[in-house]
């Protein structure tokens, strides 16, 4: 930052010094795009307007500083409302009571267990994972048998109306966003109180209307979503000419007067391409390296993870060309059920050749078992109930 101080004196008030950020060319009048690390912007210009909007993306493995993927930046007269930044993820972990001892930060990715001392109970997921929006499931807790899992006031994002605090908050406990007028919400619409802690808090981001959305080369925008005015989060669908196909994202969405960049209509052909409808199907979200363009061989493989609050629900985390067709990875927002060794052993159960190497089942998903050798049973058929398995039992012959 390139500090600039003025003092003027207008009747009995001063006006202190205001910082300018380095991008700002205050001949000009405009603000420079900033040269950004590990991340992209768009539109692709170098100068803005005061009062121009600019986004941009983190690459995978960064985070902005607000612990998000996409910021929105707006040129002001003393610059950009805030410096675009994209950091590398991490996760810290303060030991907390009960907690055995674990290193303090995590890099992107990284998995931890916790477990607690003795005398104390794990209240919560034993493991999370790191993420660009914090740990995932929530971090837990050790406490006194039959203690209730107590959360400090829910979070109050910007630019929302007031909550009406409760003088306690517990587990399943829940409290509704608003926004205020002229903003709009991005996430979900209120937090939960779960195992001490509170879910992610939406944001509220204020609203600017776009202009008619670009057309697109051999296609056209679907008829049913024009509008006469596009106001923030309006969403427009393309579809393409008979003998095309459509790559990238077939919705664009107005973000703060901007559209997202629209898709393209190319020829048809008979080696394997992605699909944006099983990818939005599905509930993924495609690695850096993965090309929407591309031409895939068979046996190629894409990495894929599921969409914030989504859990896989499939033993593969990869897409991958069979044959000429696309197999893909499914996350679901239901919590899956997780076959574990342990509960195998308890009803001497072995998991049936049709699941080999699967764990993860869906919420009524029915499981085939089969008792291990020198035991039987009647029926070997399980089901997945809201994230438990209902397992049968085997006895001894």
């Amino acid at each position: 930052m390139i500090s600039l101080c003025h003092f003027l004196l207008l009747s009995s008030a001063i006006i202190t010094c205001q910082g300018i950020s380095s991008t700002y060319d205050n001949r000009k009048g405009t603000c420079k795009a900033p040269a950004l690390e590990n991340g992209q912007h768009v539109p692709k210009k170098v100068f803005f307007q005061v009062g121009e909007w600019l986004q941009y993306h983190c690459d995978e493995g960064y985070m902005t500083a607000q612990r998000n993927i996409v910021e929105n930046v707006q040129c002001l007269s003393s610059g950009w409302s805030a410096v675009p930044n994209c950091s590398e993820i991490t996760c810290s972990f303060q030991p907390k009571m009960g907690l055995d001892i674990l290193p303090v930060v995590y890099s992107n990715g990284s998995v931890a267990k916790f477990s607690c001392k003795e005398g104390f109970i794990l209240n919560g997921s034993e493991i999370s994972q790191c993420y660009y929006y914090g740990w995932d499931p929530p971090l837990p807790t050790c406490q006194d048998s039959g203690e209730r899992v107590r959360c400090a006031p829910p979070p109050q994002p910007n630019n929302i109306h007031a909550i009406k605090l409760k003088s306690d908050y517990f587990s399943g406990d829940r409290e509704i966003i608003k926004c205020k007028p002229g903003f709009q919400l991005y996430g979900a619409q209120f937090v939960v109180c779960k195992n001490g802690h509170w879910t992610s808090p939406p944001q509220c981001v204020r609203s600017h209307d776009c202009d008619d959305p670009s057309s697109i080369s051999f296609g056209t925008l679907d008829s049913t979503t024009i509008k006469p005015k596009y106001p923030s989060g309006s969403v427009v669908m393309y579809k393409c000419n008979n003998g095309f196909e459509i790559t990238g994202l077939q919705e664009i969405a107005c973000i703060n007067g901007n559209w997202s960049l629209p898709p393209a209509c190319i020829a048809h052909s008979n080696s394997c391409r992605l699909s944006i409808d099983k990818i939005e199907q599905n509930n993924l979200v495609l690695s850096k390296s993965a090309s929407m363009d591309k031409a895939y061989s068979d046996g190629d493989k894409i990495l894929t993870r599921c969409k914030t609050n989504f859990y896989r629900a499939s033993p593969s985390s990869a897409v991958e060309c069979l044959n000429g067709e696309m197999s893909y990875p499914k996350c679901t927002q239901e919590k899956p059920c997780r076959l574990t060794q342990e509960r195998l052993d308890e009803n001497f159960l072995e998991l049936h050749s049709d699941n080999d190497y699967k764990v993860f089942f869906e919420d009524g998903e029915i499981i085939h078992f089969i008792c291990k050798a020198g035991y039987t049973t009647t029926d070997t058929t399980g089901l997945c109930i809201k994230e438990d398995i209902f397992y049968p039992v085997c006895y001894q012959i």
